[in-house]
């Protein structure tokens, strides 16, 4: 599933592919792709308007559409890809959104697990669906008192949208790696080193794969990410990467390196 590295990934593409252009017609393909709007009335808000920009709250995306916004989550299997001119759409375009260039956004999603809306504003849609801060802007204060206020395993609660926006399973195995933390700790017995290390590294490392254009085999050495699979070689050497299950979520870690208290 798409995370915030992701995420931001296709923020920019909107931003460099379709910021200024205007939107003249508006089909949809799978109604069922909508959030809480008929096909109707969200082809007639949409229709007309300028791309004004492009925005990212966690694994949210918004378009700025002036005096409102297209949102867009990608879910497990959803994309956004721009078509030239009598260009063929991908095979399980759900919404096609053409400009006035003949050029088209086709939202592809071949699980149908991705949602397409309509808001009022960003603060409004992060409100309205109890969105924790983003992972990038959340201050160390923040995310310290939401730690040590928690019995959760750590890592559950780093994967908790409602608690810390944009973190999905891969990265926070990467950040609690990084921090040398288990990921089954009890977030409310850690020491405020070990909360810190993690807020660092959860940064650190989401910015990490950004920079690589979240390429994988691009990271620095040291990376669970270009090589996350059980009984491979820690990237420490300190033996083999074990997997386990934390909340349902299949997760790989170091038994060494992240030691449980």
């Amino acid at each position: 599933m798409p995370e915030l590295p992701e995420v931001e990934m296709a923020r920019r593409y909107l931003e460099e592919r379709c910021k200024g252009m205007r939107i003249e017609r508006v089909k949809v393909l799978d109604e069922g792709i909508l959030r809480a709007v008929a096909r109707g009335a969200f082809a007639n808000a949409v229709q007309g308007r300028k791309v004004m920009g492009a925005g990212r709250h966690g694994k949210q995306l918004f378009i700025d559409l002036g005096g409102i916004y297209l949102t867009v989550h990608l879910g497990m299997t959803g994309d956004l890809v721009m078509l030239e001119g009598g260009e063929k759409p991908p095979t399980h375009t759900r919404v096609m959104f053409a400009f006035e260039d003949a050029t088209s956004l086709a939202y592809d999603d071949p699980r149908k697990f991705g949602a397409i809306g309509l808001s009022s504003s960003v603060a409004d849609f992060v409100m309205t669906h109890k969105l924790g801060p983003d992972a990038l802007s959340i201050s160390k204060r923040e995310f310290m008192a939401r730690a040590q206020r928690s019995r959760r395993a750590i890592k559950s609660l780093l994967i908790d949208q409602h608690v810390i926006a944009g973190v999905g399973n891969l990265y926070a195995d990467e950040s609690l790696f990084q921090a040398k933390v288990h990921p089954l700790m009890s977030a409310d017995q850690l020491s405020q080193a070990a909360i810190e290390r993690i807020w660092v590294e959860v940064r650190r490392v989401l910015k990490a794969s950004i920079a690589v254009d979240t390429d994988f085999r691009s990271l620095p050495e040291g990376f669970l990410l270009s090589n996350r699979v059980a009984d491979r070689p820690c990237p420490r050497r300190n033996g083999a990467l074990r997997a386990i299950k934390v909340g349902g979520r299949t997760t790989i870690f170091c038994p060494t390196c992240q030691t449980l208290i």
